[in-house]
């Protein structure tokens, strides 16, 4: 099974923020009857996000992401990352 990692920069520091196999993230089919339970597929140019794994210690702001998708068996991996900033609140 692939692993999806991704890693929250808090204050300078790396912090794991979510690690699992795609393979627990529910499949297009379960998230396409959850909300669609009559139409059992989608119509045509529809977009669906599908959504990820739980996080570790809540969603919360932070200065950079980095995410990667590894292949335990060959070792391979590919990753990216970008900064984040955070707006102030107007409401």
């Amino acid at each position: 099974d692939l692993i999806l990692r991704s890693h929250a920069i808090e204050n300078g520091e790396r912090n794991l923020y979510q690690e699992g196999p795609i393979t627990t993230m529910l499949s297009t089919e379960d998230l396409i009857h959850r909300y669609y339970p009559d139409l059992g597929t989608l119509e045509a140019n529809t977009l669906m996000f599908c959504g990820t794994l739980a996080v570790i210690g809540g969603v919360r702001p932070m200065e950079a992401f980095e995410v990667e998708l590894e292949d335990p068996v060959s070792g391979r991996k590919i990753s990216h990352q970008y900064a984040i900033q955070t707006l102030p609140n107007e409401g």
